[in-house]
């Protein structure tokens, strides 16, 4: 089997590629994987531009009763926000979102195994909204599927 490690060491791969590609200022995976002891509520990885605040000790927030998992949960598709600060109250962030993540504008991608949300891909922008682009939406999309090749080889091992 391969280890906790090795899945980390790739995902933060993944995760660096992807923060770049967005040029975003911050990219997580939050993901359950009792294996490893990884629980969605602390991010199992992240990777962040140069100034960029860490969230990976914040876990006040209950990530799965957050509105864009829930929304995740309904669509399985990427959940994108533009306009954190301004955006309609269905889908408004909590206020540990903007106010402790700093979040201005996010991308939020599901990872599904077996029809179960086991996890996310994030992409944060703190500098402010930002208008996410089709190849930005198929890079994220990219990361999850690449997230899930890391998953099988974890059973394959």
């Amino acid at each position: 089997m391969a280890g906790k490690d090795t899945f980390l060491l790739e995902v933060d791969t993944i995760l660096k590629t992807l923060l770049g590609t967005t040029r975003a200022s911050r990219t997580t995976l939050r993901i359950d994987l009792p294996l490893f002891g990884l629980h969605v509520n602390a991010p199992a990885a992240e990777a962040l531009a140069a100034g960029v605040h860490s969230i990976k000790n914040k876990t006040s927030l209950d990530q799965r009763s957050a509105v864009a998992i829930k929304w995740l949960e309904k669509n399985r598709r990427v959940f994108v926000e533009d306009d954190c600060l301004n955006t309609t109250p269905e889908v408004a962030p909590e206020k540990e979102v903007t106010e402790v993540y700093g979040i201005r504008s996010e991308m939020v991608a599901p990872v599904i195994r077996q029809n179960d949300l086991v996890g996310w891909v994030s992409v944060h922008n703190v500098r402010g909204p930002h208008i996410w682009t089709k190849t930005e939406i198929a890079a994220i999309e990219a990361a999850c599927v690449q997230v899930l090749r890391e998953l099988d080889c974890i059973d394959a091992a």
